[in-house]
């Protein structure tokens, strides 16, 4: 068995090269005892110059059975023969074989790549005496061994059943002429053919190891226990990872939702899209046809736009309200009571409550499918596909009922009091330039940051004018609760007007988590501080008329106005 074993695992212990199964005669001097000497081509390499080293073909599974699984229990595994059935070993055949009868035998007959030689070309090569049908039989063999390698091992001898064995002149004679007429990588394939015999005769040693019970195949699925038993740690890492998992999911599709709905609210960033909390999941055809009409876009990219094209028309509107609300300020005349429609109402609650319902009016006319297209088009900014009137329509515009509720709630609170303060011509010239300016600023900053997946309304910049100019103009040490002149709190305006930008400043690091957009925010407080900064002289003396006859009012009036101008 032990000896078996060697003869066994004799490719691993490093194969044999060709100049060793060959005489130490070189090929050269074999080929010039021949009358007719045939040269060799100069730039074919010769297989065997050095001999292949393949020891790192031997695997360590393989050093482990031969030292300790098939050393140890050849003894207990083999068998003695008896006298009876010993048989005489036969004896070779011819000179060339090389007694390794016992492997199994390919069939070794490649053609060559010009085919068949003719009777004259074999005599030139084999010398007389050979017929064609051996020597091409011989060259097919040959040159099986120099592709598939096995030529580094087995050389130029042929085992029984071989093709007709040749004298060991004629057979080097027969692969000068190979070699010099249809090259071949020997030493390449030899290496390629030594990594297959490994793999081969690793796997039969398996095979074999298993036979005997001497070792058992793993599942490649199944993983080793800890020799300590269960492992805490291990478990808390599963754990950990499974979570880690979890949150990775969560985040990408919390990513999904926020790409196809843009940031939120300005006063709300959103979609550009009508809006869909309040329609069924099962649409008519109706409302499906005025969706489709709706889409001011098929495309879902952003048409290709510079970004001067984008907001300089914007930036045009801007200009021209701004022009329309400086003449409010200084050129608007306050009606008599005789020509106002409810002439006990007071002024700043009339134009707050024209404000509340033109608000609310866009409100309920979203509802209404035909209206989709022209407010997108025209109460709707989107950086996008920007419509240079949307820049004013959009202050006006509301699509959740919580944001315009806030909204009006804040109007009806801020709006008076700064109405009371500056009249009804400079209260709606800071409104509407806050909302337009707030609008621009938004616009600008979307554009620069190719954020076009967004869609801006709301009055909150118009209110943050309001709020900043209030605040500025007000200039005290305690405020008054809206609608409880009573109750005051003893924050400053200024204090209050600092928390307020600090809050819009801390939204702008949130990247849009916030819902709303403080771009138009921080727009709206600086439109409407600047505007106070030019008014603060001049309603010095108006408020404190104003404050004379707040002691004379009942609450409609302390809360509304005094009913005048």
């Amino acid at each position: 068995m032990s000896n078996a074993w060697i003869v066994t695992c004799r490719p691993f212990a490093g194969l044999r090269s060709f100049s060793q199964a060959l005489p130490s005669r070189s090929i050269a001097s074999a080929a010039a005892s021949r009358a007719s000497a045939r040269a060799v081509h100069p730039h074919l390499p010769r297989l065997g110059t050095a001999p292949l080293k393949c020891h790192s073909l031997h695997p360590p599974l393989l050093r482990f059975l031969e030292q300790r699984l098939f050393t140890t229990s050849a003894t207990a595994f083999s068998r003695r023969p008896s006298a009876a059935s010993k048989k005489p070993s036969p004896a070779p055949t011819t000179g060339e074989n090389d007694g390794k009868s016992q492997d199994k035998e390919e069939k070794e007959d490649t053609p060559l790549p010009g085919g068949n030689l003719p009777q004259a070309k074999i005599t030139n090569i084999f010398g007389p005496g050979t017929s064609a049908k051996e020597g091409n039989a011989f060259l097919r063999a040959l040159q099986h061994r120099r592709v598939t390698g096995s030529l580094a091992e087995k050389g130029v001898n042929f085992r029984q059943g071989g093709p007709v064995a040749f004298p060991r002149e004629r057979a080097l004679n027969a692969l000068e002429y190979l070699r010099s007429t249809c090259p071949v990588d020997e030493e390449a394939a030899a290496v390629e053919w030594a990594q297959r015999e490994a793999e081969r005769l690793e796997a039969e040693l398996i095979q074999r190891a298993q036979n005997l019970r001497l070792y058992k195949k793993s599942d490649p699925g199944q993983t080793l226990g800890s020799v300590y038993g269960h492992s805490e740690l291990e478990a808390l890492r599963k754990r950990n990872e499974e979570i880690y998992e979890r949150e990775q999911d969560e985040k990408e599709r919390q990513a999904a939702i926020k790409e196809r709905e843009g940031t939120g609210k300005t006063g709300t960033l959103g979609p550009v899209k009508a809006k869909a909390e309040l329609r069924k999941k099962e649409k008519s055809e109706w409302v499906k046809y005025y969706e489709e009409q709706a889409m001011l876009r098929k495309e879902k990219e952003a048409p290709k736009m510079s970004a001067a094209a984008r907001i300089l028309p914007s930036a045009f509107v801007a200009a021209v309200v701004l022009g329309i609300c400086y003449f409010l300020h200084t050129s608007y005349v306050p009606p008599p009571s005789s020509a106002r429609l409810w002439p006990d109402t007071p002024p700043a609650l009339s134009t707050c409550l024209a404000l509340l319902n033109i608000n609310l009016f866009i409100f309920l006319a979203w509802r209404f499918p035909p209206l989709w297209r022209p407010f997108n088009k025209y109460l709707l900014q989107t950086p996008g596909y920007p419509t240079a009137a949307s820049l004013l329509g959009n202050i006006f515009s509301h699509q959740d009922p919580k944001h315009l509720f806030m909204n009006m709630l804040i109007l009806m609170g801020a709006g008076p009091q700064l109405h009371e303060l500056v009249g009804r011509g400079t209260f709606l010239a800071i409104y509407l330039s806050g909302g337009v300016l707030g609008s621009l600023f938004s616009l600008a900053s979307s554009v620069a940051a190719r954020n076009f997946a967004v869609s801006t309304l709301g009055a909150s910049g118009a209110l943050a004018a309001t709020i900043g100019a209030l605040l500025m103009l007000k200039d005290a040490d305690a405020f008054t609760l809206p609608f409880f002149p009573e109750y005051r709190i003893p924050v400053s305006s200024y204090g209050l007007l600092g928390a307020c930008l600090a809050y819009e400043v801390w939204g702008l690091t949130r990247r849009g988590q916030t819902g709303m957009d403080h771009v138009a925010h921080l727009g709206g407080y600086a439109t409407g501080m600047a505007a106070a900064g030019g008014l603060k002289w001049q309603v010095a003396e108006r408020r404190r008329r104003a404050e004379e006859k707040k002691r004379e009012m009942g609450f409609l009036q302390r809360t509304f106005g005094s009913g005048k101008d």
